[in-house]
C-alpha cells in the first residue's frame, strides 16, 4: 500500500468515526427526528410475530449453514441479533419460536440467542431448550431442506425467517411455505440463494440490511445512528462518484472548458 492510499484510507476511516459520533449523538439527544429509510421485511417481522401468537403457532427462524469461527461468522452474529429481535416478541406466546442450524458451532448461538429473549421478557423459566434444533447436513444440502419442509408440516410454523446462509435449496422451503400459505422472510450470503430468496420470499432482505435488525426493531440509538451514518456515507460516496463524471460530461460537450472553468473558480491557474 503507498502512500497516497493510506492517506486517502485514513482520511476516510476519520470521517466515517467523525459522522458516526455526531450522527448518534443527534439521535440520543433527538431520536424522534432520526428517520430510518423503510424496510419491508423489518415492518413485516412484528406483525408476522403477532399473527404466530394469535394463532397459536410458532415462529421458525433458521441460521442456514452460517457457522462461528468461519468466514460467514458476522452474519451468523447479524442473524442472532435479528432472530433475538423476532424471538423476544414471540416470547409471549404459548408457543415457542424454532431455531434451525446445520453447524454445530451455531448451536450455543442458538441456545443463547432464545435464552437472551426469554430472559428480556422475564419469563427465563419457561425458556424451550428444545427448540434449538441442529439438523446434520453439509452447505447446500438439499437434505437439511427437506428437515425444514418437513419441520413447517409437522410443526405448524406460522411463517418462517431463513437469514442465514442457504444455496439455491431454499427454493424447496420457500415453496413449501407458499402450499401451507405460511409466510417467509429470506436472506443468504450466496449468491443463488439470495437470488432465490429475493424471488420467492414475501419481503426479502438485500445485502447490508441483515446487519441493521438492532436499529430497525430494537431501541438502540447508537445502532440507529450506525445505520444512519451508513446511509450519509453512501450518499457522500454517490456524490464523490458523480462530480468526476459530471466534469468528463462537461468537458466532452465544451471541449475541456468546463473542467478549467472550475480549475479558475477554485483559484487554479
Amino acid at each position: 500500500m503507498d502512500g497516497t492510499t493510506q492517506v486517502i484510507t485514513i482520511l476516510i476511516l476519520l470521517l466515517t468515526m467523525a459522522v458516526s459520533v455526531v450522527v448518534t449523538q443527534f439521535i440520543r439527544r433527538r431520536r424522534t427526528l432520526a428517520a430510518l429509510r423503510p424496510i419491508a421485511a423489518y415492518q413485516a417481522i412484528p406483525l408476522r410475530v403477532g399473527e404466530a401468537i394469535e394463532a397459536n403457532r410458532p415462529l421458525h427462524v433458521s441460521f442456514g449453514h452460517a457457522s462461528l469461527g468461519g468466514d460467514n461468522t458476522l452474519l451468523a452474529l447479524a442473524s442472532a441479533e435479528l432472530f433475538y429481535q423476532a424471538a423476544a416478541r414471540a416470547a409471549i406466546g404459548a408457543a415457542p419460536p424454532i431455531l434451525t442450524m446445520s453447524d454445530t458451532t451455531a448451536i450455543p448461538l442458538g441456545q443463547d440467542t432464545l435464552r437472551r429473549a426469554y430472559q428480556s421478557r422475564g419469563l427465563l423459566e419457561r425458556y424451550p431448550r428444545g427448540r434449538v434444533r441442529w439438523y446434520p447436513a453439509g452447505a447446500r444440502s438439499l437434505a437439511f431442506a427437506a428437515v425444514l419442509t418437513a419441520t413447517l408440516g409437522d410443526d405448524r410454523v406460522a411463517s418462517s425467517v431463513l437469514v442465514g446462509s442457504f444455496g439455491p435449496e431454499v427454493a424447496l422451503v420457500a415453496e413449501a411455505a407458499a402450499r401451507r400459505d405460511q409466510g417467509v422472510i429470506a436472506a443468504s450470503d450466496q449468491l443463488a440463494g439470495q437470488a432465490v430468496a429475493f424471488a420467492l420470499s414475501d419481503e426479502p432482505l438485500i445485502g447490508e440490511e441483515i446487519f441493521t435488525a438492532g436499529a430497525y426493531l430494537g431501541e438502540s440509538a447508537s445502532q440507529v445512528g450506525l445505520v444512519v451514518t451508513l446511509d450519509v456515507l453512501r450518499l457522500l460516496l454517490i456524490l464523490a462518484m458523480l462530480v468526476p463524471t459530471a466534469i468528463a460530461v462537461g468537458d466532452a460537450i465544451l471541449d475541456g472548458r468546463f473542467s478549467a472553468a472550475i480549475t479558475r473558480l477554485l483559484g487554479g491557474g
